[in-house]
C-alpha cells in the first residue's frame, strides 16, 4: 500500500473510532442519570404497616410524591415514594392520601436523595396493591 491510502485509512478508521466512542459515553451518562437515585425490585417486598399517609413534596410535576405515615400509626415519621400509579390522580402538596381496607402498601424499590442541608436520605418506594 502506498504511503497515501494508508493516511486516508487512518483518518477514517479515526473518525469511526471517535463516533464509536462518542456513543458509548452518551450511552453511560444518559442510563446513569435517567436513574436519578431509583432502585425498583422485580416484585414487591415487604408490607408498609399503615393507612394513612400525608404528602409533603411533589416530584416531577406531580408523578411522584414523598410522604410520611402520621403519629398514631407504628412507623409514625417514615418517609415513603409514591410513584404515580394507573387508576390514581396526580400527586399535590399537602394531599392525605387514605388507603382503602381492601388494599395494602408494599415496598417496590428505594430512592436516594438530597436534602436541602445536603444529607443523603433513601426512603422505600410503594405501590399500592389489593390485598
Amino acid at each position: 500500500m502506498t504511503t497515501r491510502i494508508k493516511s486516508c485509512l487512518y483518518y477514517v478508521g479515526g473518525i469511526i473510532t471517535g463516533i464509536v466512542l462518542s456513543f458509548a459515553f452518551l450511552f453511560v451518562f444518559a442510563n446513569k442519570e435517567s436513574n436519578d437515585g431509583l432502585v425498583m425490585y422485580d416484585s414487591p417486598q415487604q408490607e408498609i404497616d399503615a393507612n394513612y399517609f400525608n404528602v409533603f413534596q411533589v416530584i416531577s410535576g406531580g408523578s411522584a410524591a414523598l410522604a410520611t405515615v402520621p403519629f398514631p400509626y407504628e412507623n409514625n415519621g417514615m418517609v415513603v415514594l409514591f410513584p404515580k400509579q394507573q387508576g390514581f390522580p396526580s400527586f399535590y402538596d399537602d394531599q392525605n392520601i387514605k388507603i382503602p381496607e381492601n388494599k395494602k402498601v408494599m415496598q417496590v424499590g428505594t430512592y436516594t436523595y438530597k436534602t436541602r442541608s445536603e444529607l443523603q436520605k433513601t426512603v422505600p418506594v410503594v405501590r399500592i396493591y389489593d390485598k
